[in-house]
C-alpha cells in the first residue's frame, strides 16, 4: 500500500514538474532583419544567392518596391562590384623649432560601381511594419538556381549561335555593298 501510495505520489510530481516546464524565449530584441539575415545565411550555406532589402516610406507600397530594390542591388553586387578609393595625406610644419605647428589632412573617397543583368530574382519573403505612419519594408530576394539555369539553357548556346550567323550575314551584306559601291564609282570614272 505504502508502495502504491509512493509511486502515485511520484507519478503525481513528475506530473506537475512536467508542467513547470518554461518555454524557449524567444529573443525579443531579434529584428526582422536579422530574422532575414539568418534566412540568407542558410541560403548561402545550400549554395544558394540571396539578400535582404530595406525600404522606409509613408507609401506602404513604396516601401515594398524601394526593400526589393535594394535587395536586388545587393544580389548585383555579390554577383560583380567594381570599386574605386582615392586617399590622400597631407603633412605640414609651419614656422621653426619649438614654435612650429603641425597641421595634417587626410581624406579618403570611395565608389562603387555594379553592372549586373540578373535573371531570377524572386522575393522569398515579405514583411513590413508601421509605426508613426513610417512603413519599413523587409525583403528576402533569392535569386532562384532553376530559372537562371533555364535561362542560360535557353539563351547560351542557342542565342549565341544565332547572333553569330546574324553578325554574319550583316558583314557579309556590308561587304557585298562596298564591292557595289566601288564597282559603281570605277563604272562612272
Amino acid at each position: 500500500m505504502k508502495r502504491t501510495a509512493f509511486t502515485l505520489l511520484a507519478l503525481t510530481a513528475c506530473i506537475g514538474f512536467s508542467g513547470c516546464k518554461s518555454k524557449p524565449k524567444m529573443e525579443s530584441d531579434k529584428t526582422m532583419f536579422d530574422y532575414m539575415q539568418e534566412e540568407v545565411a542558410k541560403i548561402s550555406e545550400k549554395g544558394g544567392m540571396a539578400s535582404v532589402g530595406l525600404g522606409e516610406s509613408r507609401n506602404t507600397q513604396m516601401a515594398i518596391t524601394k526593400a526589393k530594390l535594394e535587395a536586388r542591388k545587393n544580389l548585383a553586387q555579390l554577383v560583380s562590384v567594381k570599386i574605386e578609393n582615392l586617399e590622400k595625406a597631407f603633412n605640414e610644419e609651419v614656422g621653426e623649432a619649438k614654435g612650429s605647428e603641425m597641421n595634417e589632412v587626410f581624406s579618403s573617397a570611395t565608389k562603387q560601381i555594379t553592372s549586373q543583368t540578373l535573371n531570377g530574382t524572386v522575393p522569398k519573403m515579405q514583411k513590413y511594419e508601421t509605426n508613426d505612419g513610417i512603413t519599413t519594408a523587409y525583403v528576402l530576394m533569392v535569386l532562384d538556381p532553376s530559372i537562371v539555369d533555364e535561362s542560360l539553357k535557353n539563351n547560351s548556346a542557342k542565342h549565341l549561335y544565332e547572333r553569330f550567323r546574324a553578325s554574319k550575314a550583316f558583314d557579309e551584306l556590308d561587304k557585298e555593298i562596298k564591292e557595289y559601291e566601288a564597282a559603281q564609282k570605277e563604272g562612272a570614272m
